[in-house]
């Protein structure tokens, strides 16, 4: 027997205009059937409907997808959090904790594109197997970084940790053992840091590319041929030319690309995620989870290069996808999932639907693009439900309190709060102090006596 979500407004993730909901059918946790508009304001139920939810005077909508959220990363306040501290067998417990957070803030995909040890994988298997509530998962393992690249944050002497985030992978030969090695362990996709920032090799600030087009093209094409898709970071305007050139899937950032490059990429087909939420919060929020001034003034500066490619790109018909860079101090988990959304529409003048859509059908393109997303026939049942409209004010979605109902594969979902978690010592950075002990600070300066 079908079961119904009836009455309220729908808004089905693809760009098409809100109309009245009559109902929602699903069977077997897939989407039957979708009635709705002016006419069927009225239209019966079917015999013995079993309406699983009224949302009379409520928004209807897919639930939504974050395509750049890290689960392993436990709220990291530094790369030494994210990469040294606490155990593969922690992380893993810590990361289901986190999904669950997650899942109550109305998302029901996330991509992870990339991370310590497997533990989105783990993840996402045991939200598979039903030991868990969470959201659907892609998971990437470490990233296929080059000295050069994201990831490779520490001194050449020290390499990259096997807790942390990056696999250093200089040759070719390394590269192919890489990518291998991550399809037999499970992987959906593979990310490349095919950019990075660095103050040696870009004094002025801005990004460098990470490997050489044919080196992309090789990973790519390995991926590709066990049947894996692949996402790269990349912020570099060459990087994101030299990644179309070999293929990736799907690119992320590209805040530092000229207009030419811009145009390479709407004319490619190949979707953004921007991920401004990361830095945009860093700008207005950094001080309250403990940035430094010089940090938030040297983001802010990047953000307003940022805004004014990335409105471009917008408006030369690039495909963008909404993700938040979640898992960070700045970014924790459960608290702003939608708030791309927004910036999408303030930042880069998308409409409410537009953005709606970006954080949702099109945000399912790095998870499930076929499956989720979009309120249409055969989908997964993901549904939102929420308090107030979203096309009038689409903050309102980054606010807990307003909702009312989340289902995914047509399976009611356990809204209630979780309590907050412990956080160990040692899961922080080993620090003495954050500053330096002058000795005018303590001191009386004798001159003054």
């Amino acid at each position: 027997m079908s079961d119904f979500i009836v009455n309220g407004t729908l808004i089905d993730g693809t760009g098409a205009e809100p109309a009245p909901l009559r109902w929602i059918e699903i069977d077997g946790g897939r989407i039957v059937d979708v009635v709705s508009g002016a006419d069927n304001a009225r239209r019966p139920l079917p015999p013995g409907a079993k309406v699983i939810y009224d949302a009379t005077g409520l928004t209807v909508m897919p639930g939504i997808v974050d395509a750049h959220c890290h689960i392993s990363y436990g709220v990291a306040r530094g790369m030494e959090e994210q990469d040294l501290y606490a155990s593969a067998e922690y992380r893993a417990i810590r990361a289901m904790w986190h999904a669950g957070q997650v899942l109550r803030s109305g998302v029901t995909a996330i991509c992870d594109p990339g991370g310590s040890w497997n533990v989105a994988i783990a993840v996402r298997d045991a939200i598979k197997a039903g030991m868990f509530e969470g959201p659907r998962i892609a998971a990437a393992a470490r990233y296929l970084t080059s000295h050069t690249g994201l990831a490779d944050y520490y001194p050449t002497w020290i390499g990259a940790p096997k807790s942390g985030v990056g696999a250093i992978t200089n040759d070719v030969q390394a590269m192919l053992t890489e990518v291998r090695a991550q399809a037999k362990n499970g992987v959906d996709l593979v990310k490349i840091a095919a950019s990075g920032e660095s103050s040696i090799l870009s004094p002025g600030g801005g990004s460098v590319p990470a490997f050489r087009r044919e080196e992309l093209a090789v990973i790519v094409d390995e991926a590709h041929r066990l049947g894996k898709r692949v996402t790269a970071h990349a912020r570099s305007g060459q990087a994101i030319v030299d990644c179309i050139d070999a293929g990736v899937d799907w690119l992320q950032h590209g805040d530092f690309m000229n207009k030419d490059q811009v145009k390479r990429l709407a004319d490619s087909g190949i979707p953004l995620c921007p991920t401004m939420t990361l830095n945009m919060n860093m700008v207005n929020w950094g001080h309250v989870a403990g940035c430094s001034q010089a940090r938030i003034d040297r983001v802010s500066r990047d953000m307003e290069k940022s805004v004014e490619t990335l409105s471009y790109a917008h408006r030369q018909g690039v495909r963008m996808m909404c993700g938040t860079d979640s898992g960070f101090a700045v970014t924790p988990y459960g608290e702003w999932h939608a708030r791309e959304m927004e910036l999408f529409v303030t930042l880069l003048g998308m409409s409410p639907l537009q953005a709606i859509s970006c954080g949702t059908k099109e945000a399912a393109f790095a998870v499930d693009p076929d499956g989720i997303g979009s309120l249409e026939k055969g989908r997964w049942a993901d549904v939102l439900v929420v308090k107030g409209d979203p096309v009038d004010d689409i903050a309102l979605l980054q606010d807990k309190s307003c909702i009312r109902a989340l289902f995914k594969g047509g399976a009611a979902l356990d809204l209630t709060p979780q309590a907050p978690a412990t956080r160990w010592p040692w899961e922080k950075s080993l620090e003495i102090s954050h500053g330096e002990l002058r000795y005018d600070a303590v001191h009386a300066k004798r001159a003054a006596e």
